[in-house]
């Protein structure tokens, strides 16, 4: 009997349970659960800080999950390190777990920046319900919170503070809101929403110090320009990077993240990584990176599971995908949304702008494929646009309508002969231009030949990409 071990308990640990128990109905799961709950949304935790969802609905997973799939879950256990040679695993209990295959699914940790007099009472980080329940139990005591970092997680949880009628003041290094995801453009609808909002926030400029009375309690915050903002509280939302302490000196491979295959498999066999820990495959990079978003969590663990369990199944790589809203602004960007028209010879920014409605449209394109897109207000081509840089359709022959007032079908069959209409007659240019816009009675014929994968991207019925060749379960 195999005996799984999986060091995580979010959403990469419970898609590879799945696709463990697909393959195996026998072997020994166990789980190594960091905090004392099932598998819950952290995403939703600003949600409940806000007062918008009860806690009881953050779990999206129930015991009843893991005692159908018969998983041993230890809660309240962290993963200390691993001895590959012994295929040994030691807990922060003091306990040992031998294992056959071990899937790190450890996530990722807070970037806590060095700033003097940041540790103490009153500052907190927000990626977990302990990190809400604390802040949460402070909001009494609370009048005005300072939140370091312009991100998703700052801008969620400043939002959340505002409907808790706290007084909320942004900090962020860079020049503008959600620098991942926004230019300085696109950063502009979201400072607008800000105002609107009354939300006070500080671009360009960075917290070096948290000020505290006699007794540790933080009373204000020191910027680098010298300005202070007085405030009771300071969270931290700079950033999360991979969790690859566990692993150190464990001859597992590591650079920003863990570092895996196309089967998710560490340089170690048998030892496997998914989720915000790993560094696997970005297709518009061309390289490995940490990508750090649920979808690619949840396809990272269900390929790992399979291949634990003997399956052949394989991630030919991913993008980062993001959606938020927050103080009635909302974007959806994927891959390079934040590039600048000046940043690259070779990469092509296409933009459209609309103040009055407040619409704004931007791709990015380079050897005319699509590399990455942000759309904010108007969000609904947001999927025509991600099917667009999947399938890595030349879109050459309809580049400059892709941001215009006209739909992707009325770009490719263009109406009262405007256009000259594009051939079709050949297979070999249909496949190419990929199935993203095309209904799912076309994709049997595309799928009916063998295609190089930069080509064309197959998937199976629970959205895992798989190879069309030999190496394939079938």
């Amino acid at each position: 009997m195999a005996e799984y071990l999986i060091a995580g308990n979010s959403v990469a640990a419970v898609s590879a349970i799945q696709a463990i128990r697909e393959r195996d109905k026998e072997g020994r799961i166990t789980v190594i659960s960091p905090e004392p709950y099932t598998a819950y949304c952290r995403p939703l935790i600003t949600y409940v800080l806000a007062g918008d969802v009860e806690e009881w609905r953050l779990p999206y997973k129930r015991e009843s999950f893991y005692q159908q799939n018969k998983v041993e879950v230890l809660y309240n256990v962290k993963l200390d390190g691993v001895d590959v040679s012994e295929r040994t695993a030691y807990l922060s209990d003091g306990k040992k777990v031998a294992f056959d295959k071990l899937l790190l699914a450890v996530g990722g940790k807070p970037f806590i920046p060095p700033i003097e007099g940041i540790d103490g009472p009153d500052v907190y980080t927000f990626t977990t319900i302990a990190d809400m329940k604390a802040l949460a139990g402070r909001l009494e005591d609370i009048k005005k919170v300072v939140v370091i970092g312009a991100g998703m997680i700052g801008m969620k949880t400043a939002e959340a503070l505002a409907k808790r009628d706290k007084e909320v003041v942004i900090v962020e290094l860079m020049d503008r809101i959600l620098p991942m995801v926004l230019d300085k453009e696109g950063s502009s609808f979201a400072e607008k929403a800000l105002d609107r909002a009354g939300i006070s926030y500080v671009l360009g400029d960075s917290v070096v110090g948290v000020g505290r009375d006699a007794s540790g309690k933080v009373r204000r915050v020191e910027l680098k320009s010298g300005a202070k903002i007085e405030c009771d509280a300071v969270v931290v939302a700079v950033g999360v990077r991979p969790n690859t302490t566990p692993v150190e000196g464990s001859g597992i491979e590591v650079n920003k993240g863990i570092i895996v295959d196309d089967m998710m498999e560490t340089n170690v066999e048998g030892v496997y990584a998914a989720g915000d820990c790993a560094e696997s495959y970005d297709i518009i990079l061309g390289q490995k990176r940490p990508n750090l978003v649920w979808p690619i969590a949840y396809r990272h663990g269900l390929i790992a599971g399979a291949n634990m369990a003997g399956g052949r199944r394989r991630f030919v790589g991913g993008f980062p995908i993001n959606s938020i809203g927050f103080f009635g602004f909302q974007v959806v960007s994927a891959g390079m949304s934040a590039v600048g028209e000046d940043e690259e010879a070779s990469i092509e920014v296409l933009k459209f702008i609309d103040e009055s409605k407040g619409v704004y449209r931007k791709v990015v394109i380079a050897n005319n494929r699509l590399l990455g897109f942000c759309v904010i207000g108007d969000i609904r081509r947001a999927g025509l646009y991600t099917g667009l840089i999947w399938s890595r359709m030349d879109v050459s022959y309809f580049k400059e309508l892709l941001v215009e007032h006209i739909s992707l079908p009325e770009a490719i069959y263009p109406i009262d002969g405007a256009l000259p209409a594009m051939n079709f007659s050949d297979r070999k240019n249909i496949r190419r231009f990929g199935w993203a816009v095309f209904p799912y009675s076309y994709r049997k014929l595309f799928t009916g030949y063998s295609a190089r994968i930069e080509e064309i991207c197959a998937f199976d019925d629970k959205g895992v990409c798989f190879y069309d060749g030999a190496d394939d379960e079938g």
